[in-house]
């Protein structure tokens, strides 16, 4: 087994939580095949998919709670601050401004599957005066729709995953 396997498997959970809290703070970490990889260990026994699903919850709530807050504390300049390290700083409150009035609540849901939006989003419920009750609802349905459907192939395709990532160790 390769240093990064062992490492996976050894702090598997701790991995998970910091690469799907980074991505939702907008860090460039990718925390999708961190996901998948968390549901192949657990469909190979070696972690609960129980607690790979609500480690991915507890770091989408607490990334996109930061979020959320600095939106409803700081308005606008919360925008502005991570639409200037945004590829189009310009066009980025516009264009999400335009998704939220557009979606609504449900755009906590469906900007969770759209780079950028995922980490934008939680700050403009903030900004629109969102209700705590109803961020946490909708914000919770997003994070788990989002959670379960990178994990869920993890889980139910982790024979096939381990066998790739064994071929791509020799």
């Amino acid at each position: 087994m390769n240093d990064a396997a062992a490492f996976l498997v050894e702090h598997g959970g701790a991995v998970l939580f910091v690469a799907v809290f980074a991505e939702q703070i907008g860090l460039p970490v990718p925390a999708i095949p961190v996901l998948l990889a968390a549901g192949a260990r657990a469909g190979a026994g070696k972690m609960s998919l129980a607690t790979a699903i609500v480690l991915s919850l507890v770091a989408c709530f607490a990334g996109d709670l930061i979020w959320y807050e600095l939106g409803r504390r700081r308005g606008r300049h919360a925008l502005n601050l991570l639409c200037r390290i945004s590829l189009e700083p310009d066009s980025c409150v516009r264009r999400t401004e335009n998704f939220f009035e557009r979606h609504g609540l449900r755009s906590l849901i469906l900007a969770k599957f759209v780079p950028g939006l995922s980490t934008i989003t939680p700050a403009l419920a903030g900004l629109f005066g969102v209700s705590g009750r109803q961020f946490l609802l909708y914000n919770g349905l997003g994070a788990l729709v989002w959670s379960v459907a990178f994990i869920a192939p993890g889980y139910l395709f982790s024979n096939q995953l381990e066998s790739m990532a064994e071929q791509a160790a020799r």
